[in-house]
C-alpha cells in the first residue's frame, strides 16, 4: 500500500547530488534515455536495469530504499503538521477542505490506500470537534482490516489509533492496545514513538473507565505504570494519577480516588496547564457524585 510513484525522483535527486550525468551510468544493459524517461516518470524500467544504475552510481538498495521512506516521512509530517492549527481552532470546515483533497487523490491514486486512511482520520477529527455529526461504522471495519493486515505498527499507525479510539468498541480496543504492547520494545528504540506509545495507552485506558470496563481498565493500570519510569515527565505522570484515582473511585475506594483525582488536577493549575485542569475537573465532576 506504499506509494512508489517517485522513485524516478529519488534517483534523479540521488545522482544530480553527487553530480553525476546520466552518460556516466548508461551503459551497453542500461541506457541514458530510459534512466532519464524513468527519472521523469514517463516510464518504468525493469530491475536489472534498474539495479545497474544503481551500482554504476554506487548507491546500495538500502542507501536508495532510505532516500525512499524519508520522501513517504516527509509527506506524512506535512500532512499531520496542517492538522494541528485545525484542530486547536476546532476548524471543522478545515478539516473537511483536507478530507475533500485525500478523497480526491484516492480516487485518482485508488492505489496509495494512505488518501483514504487519512479521509478516515480526518472525519475523527471532525467528529470530536461536532458530536452530532456521526462516525460511519464501515470505517473502523476498514481500519481495523488495515492495521491486522500491516506487520509494522509506525507512527502512522498509532494515530490512527489514537485519534478512532473514541469510536472504537471496547473489545476491538483492547485488541489493538495489546497488540501496542506486544511491539512495545520495538517502539522503545524510537523516542517519539515511545512517547506515542505511551500517550495512546493511556487514551485506551481513560476510555475503558469512562465505560465502566473496569477489568479492562485495570489491566492497562498495570501494563502504563512501569512505561512511567521518568520522574522528569510530569505530563503523563499526572495523568496517571488522576486515571488511577477514578478507577480507585469506581472500585469502590472513594476516598482515597478522590484525593488521587484532586492531586493531580492541583498539579496541572500550579504548573499553570489551565486548560488540562479544566478537563479532568470536568471528568471529576462528571464521575463523582
Amino acid at each position: 500500500m506504499q506509494n512508489y510513484d517517485h522513485l524516478g525522483q529519488v534517483f534523479k535527486n540521488l545522482r544530480t547530488n553527487r553530480h553525476i550525468s546520466l552518460k556516466q551510468i548508461s551503459n551497453e544493459r542500461v541506457s541514458a534515455a530510459q534512466i532519464s524517461r524513468f527519472e521523469r516518470g514517463e516510464s518504468d524500467i525493469s530491475l536489472e536495469k534498474f539495479l545497474t544504475a544503481l551500482s554504476n552510481m554506487h548507491i546500495e538498495v538500502s542507501e536508495f530504499m532510505d532516500a525512499v521512506n524519508n520522501y513517504q516521512r516527509t509527506e506524512q509530517i506535512r500532512f499531520m503538521s496542517a492538522l494541528i492549527p485545525l484542530e486547536y481552532e476546532r476548524n471543522i470546515a478545515g478539516f473537511q477542505k483536507m478530507q475533500a483533497e485525500e478523497a480526491w487523490e484516492f480516487s485518482e491514486h485508488p492505489d496509495i490506500y494512505r488518501h483514504h486512511l487519512n479521509v478516515i482520520l480526518l472525519q475523527s477529527f471532525i467528529c470530536k470537534c461536532d458530536a452530532t455529526v456521526p462516525f460511519p461504522e464501515e470505517y473502523i471495519d476498514e481500519v481495523t482490516d488495515y492495521l491486522f493486515t500491516t506487520e509494522e505498527w509506525n507512527m502512522y499507525e498509532l494515530i490512527l489509533i489514537g485519534n478512532l479510539y473514541l469510536f472504537i468498541d471496547i473489545p476491538l480496543l483492547h485488541r489493538m492496545g495489546q497488540e501496542i504492547l506486544k511491539r512495545k520494545d520495538y517502539y522503545w528504540e524510537i523516542g517519539s514513538h515511545k512517547n506515542l506509545v505511551t500517550i495512546t495507552l493511556l487514551n485506551i485506558w481513560e476510555t475503558c473507565l469512562h465505560r465502566d470496563a473496569l477489568t479492562v481498565a485495570l489491566f492497562y493500570m498495570e501494563k502504563i505504570e512501569p512505561l512511567l519510569n521518568d520522574e522528569t515527565d510530569l505530563y503523563k505522570r499526572t495523568i496517571y494519577l488522576f486515571l488511577s484515582g477514578l478507577l480507585h473511585y469506581k472500585q469502590g475506594e472513594k476516598q482515597s480516588g478522590i484525593e488521587e483525582m484532586k492531586n493531580a488536577i492541583q498539579i496541572f493549575e500550579w504548573v499553570g496547564s489551565e486548560n488540562l485542569a479544566n478537563n479532568y475537573k470536568k471528568d471529576f465532576e462528571r464521575f463523582v457524585r
